[in-house]
């Protein structure tokens, strides 16, 4: 992307995609309390993007289309799967990137201060 640099702000603590669930789950399950987030789901709600999926951003941003195979499935089992992992792993590997995309494309905007 044209413009990003080093000079930016280092990323936030957290990036999620679609967390709402995500942090509800966390709070009640684990007590844990996720600060310093940034959702690129809402992002992409902020620019009016046709859709807001991942699968979308990952398309628009990435050129990947993503395999959605396991997005439903039931995560809480333990041991995961390999399958499973993998899938959490590709899942993610763009998240970063996405996140700079969006994030130059609110500042662009003047939706995102600095």
């Amino acid at each position: 992307i044209s413009g990003i640099n080093a000079e930016w702000p280092l990323r936030p603590g957290k990036v999620f995609h679609g967390a709402h669930n995500d942090i509800l789950w966390l709070q009640r399950d684990l007590g844990l309390y996720v600060v310093n987030m940034f959702d690129t789901y809402h992002a992409a709600k902020q620019l009016s993007l046709p859709r807001c999926s991942l699968s979308y951003l990952l398309q628009r941003y990435c050129d990947v289309t993503p395999d959605k195979q396991y997005q439903l499935a039931d995560w809480r089992i333990r041991p995961l799967p390999e399958v499973m992992m993998k899938y959490a792993r590709e899942d993610t590997h763009y998240l970063l990137y996405v996140y700079d995309c969006v994030r130059y494309e609110l500042i662009q905007k003047g939706m995102f201060s600095l």
